[in-house]
């Protein structure tokens, strides 16, 4: 699912993109946990800390063995994500001076690729089709190219247009090119293509040029709908009618995993769930300044982390009901691939900052009754069954189990400056993606 941070200022509506949540109702992320050291005999694999703030670092690690494997320690802007099926991790490395580079890493430590001239690739789920950005015939631009069961598919429509993903269905692939805009503004124009290059669907999202905001476009999860934020408010394009409806919204393209459903800000300042095809909306009674809101992973509920008064509401995002308060704060910074409340078989599970009696991250889960758990640490991340919770602890990455109440370090000796290492769980709870710094650029975490 592609997942947006909505941020509310009291000007504007500032949206930063996230990556995919993740969901294994089978998977057992951490076993049975137990201390490791952190030097001498035993001690989990460390990872040369970068000096320099220009400097990035992507490492993997396979929660069963502890094996890290470094895919990036360097020079260079990188952005990572695991493809869909969580069993390959991408990493596309940009930066003043350095050549542009997209390593392919499989789970097992096996470099699939390193390229300088294959940049953002995309895999569809099943890995039949995969597209990235390849130089042009005048070896000076760049452009999409797509590989379709092994052969080179000539795409039609704009040459030195660039890949941003599958549809969720594998069934479409969409780029995108800067075109020409009125005074002001500025403009992006996007494709729908067929996997048989043909172009199923164009249009282009008009944006202000001193603001354009970083969202991306979001697919449905059916893969039916694209949508859009721009000066006309959003855009949902309807990809096989080639249909767009306006709503007049600042934001934002968050789509609901469980249906095709997104949560909207109004021009007048409402929080809404929008619900498709009919276009039905659903206000929700919160202010909308100085707040996140996003769905849970099942689609059943909204919550809503209100910074001024330090409270998350949570909603049933089918009737609008509040079903309840909780005391604390979904993270503030820029949050990547993080659901803050998930709804689990016995209940809801939530991790929260700034909740009473507690200066580091509060744990509410089922298995922990009414108790809760407070752990020191910062960037906690849910694994996708929710039976275990991430969290950076200096340079560590500590992984908390929630029915031993044990905690295991599963790296250490990684960079601590700004936000410091983060770690991301892949879709089987098997792999951690460590990444520095981060900030969340969205553009490949936000599709598939």
């Amino acid at each position: 699912m592609s997942r947006l941070l909505v941020l509310l200022g009291a000007a504007a509506l500032t949206l930063l993109a996230a990556c995919s949540s993740d969901s294994d109702s089978t998977s057992t992320p951490t076993g049975e946990a137990t201390t490791v050291p952190t030097s001498g005999p035993g001690a989990a694999p460390t990872a040369a800390a970068p000096v320099d703030a220009s400097t990035s670092f992507v490492a993997l690690i396979n929660l069963a063995t502890l094996q890290q494997t470094t895919i990036h320690d360097g020079p260079g802007i990188w952005n990572a994500w695991f493809e869909a099926d969580g069993k390959v991790v991408n990493a596309l490395v940009l930066g003043d001076g350095v050549a542009p580079r997209t390593v392919r890493i499989g789970i097992d430590g096996s470099v699939i690729a390193d390229s300088t001239s294959e940049l953002q690739v995309r895999v569809t789920a099943d890995g039949s089709a995969r597209t990235f950005g390849g130089p042009s015939g005048d070896g000076f631009t760049f452009q999409t190219l797509l590989e379709v069961d092994g052969a080179l598919v000539e795409l039609d429509g704009d040459p030195t247009a660039l890949p941003l993903g599958f549809s969720p269905d594998g069934a479409y692939l969409l780029s995108y090119v800067g075109v020409a805009a009125e005074e002001g503004e500025a403009a992006i124009s996007y494709t729908v293509h067929n996997l048989d290059g043909s172009v199923g669907y164009n249009f282009v999202n008009r944006l202000s040029a001193t603001n354009p905001g970083s969202s991306p476009p979001a697919w449905s999860p059916s893969g039916q709908y694209v949508a859009t934020i721009g000066l006309q408010g959003v855009g949902i394009h309807e990809v096989e009618s080639g249909q767009t409806f306006l709503v007049q919204a600042n934001g934002s393209t968050e789509w609901s995993d469980a249906e095709d459903a997104l949560i909207l800000v109004t021009s007048d300042q409402e929080l809404q769930v929008l619900r498709m095809p009919d276009l039905e909306t659903l206000a929700l009674d919160v202010p909308t300044v100085g707040i996140t809101a996003s769905f849970d992973p099942t689609g059943s509920v909204v919550s809503v982390s209100d910074f001024a008064r330090r409270v998350t509401t949570v909603f049933d995002a089918v009737t609008g009901e509040q079903l309840l308060e909780l005391g604390g704060v979904a993270e503030t910074s820029n949050v990547i691939g993080f659901e803050p409340i998930i709804m689990t078989d016995s209940g809801l599970a939530a991790v929260l900052e700034h909740s009473p009696g507690c200066d580091g991250i509060q744990i509410i889960h089922p298995a922990l009754g009414n108790r809760g758990q407070c752990l020191t640490g910062t960037n906690p991340r849910w694994a996708p069954d929710a039976s275990a919770v991430s969290v950076t602890r200096g340079s560590e990455i500590v992984v908390f189990n929630i029915e031993t109440l044990s905690e295991l370090v599963v790296a250490s000796g990684l960079p601590i400056g700004g936000t410091a290492t983060l770690a991301r769980w892949n879709e089987r709870g098997t792999q951690l993606l460590l990444e520095w710094p981060w900030g969340g650029s969205g553009w490949t975490d936000s599709l598939p």
